[in-house]
């Protein structure tokens, strides 16, 4: 089973590209604690930056080890990587090039959790939005 600490790592084999932007990150938090959500924010933004300069070369491995994740990870990881990695992929993709362009690299399961993301965020505005709807057991 993958955890969370193992989330990462798997990530950076898949994307040996993401090693330099992987090295600004860690060098900007000066070794104070990250946060695994943080990480995988970082990992999103490159994933939308790599596609916006039309660098996809990574994407198939990338998207498989997030699958393999989502599939063999305990909760924490597969959060990180739901959460953490595809809603942000998501959210950062809606300021340029649209979130649509990453369906072609998903497989089943993070296909499912990407219909899930964008159901929950339907007609929403915010993450309070979001909240709100969670707390009134709406969708």
């Amino acid at each position: 089973m993958i955890t969370e600490p193992e989330v990462m790592p798997l990530l950076l084999a898949a994307c040996p590209g993401f090693e330099p932007t992987w090295q600004e990150h860690l060098a900007w938090w000066k070794g104070d604690e990250r946060g695994s959500y943080n990480d995988a924010a970082e990992f999103a933004r490159y994933l939308v930056e790599s596609y916006n300069r039309g660098e996809t070369s990574e994407f198939s491995a990338a998207f498989a080890t997030i699958e393999k994740i989502l599939n063999e990870g305990d909760k924490n990881a597969g959060d990180v990587a739901l959460v953490g990695v595809l809603e942000d992929i998501q959210t950062i993709a809606s300021h340029s090039c649209g979130a649509d362009v990453f369906v072609q690299w998903l497989g089943p399961t993070s296909r499912d959790a990407w219909a899930e993301i964008e159901r929950v965020w339907a007609g929403k505005h915010s993450l309070m939005d979001v909240l709100r709807a969670e707390r009134r057991g709406s969708p």
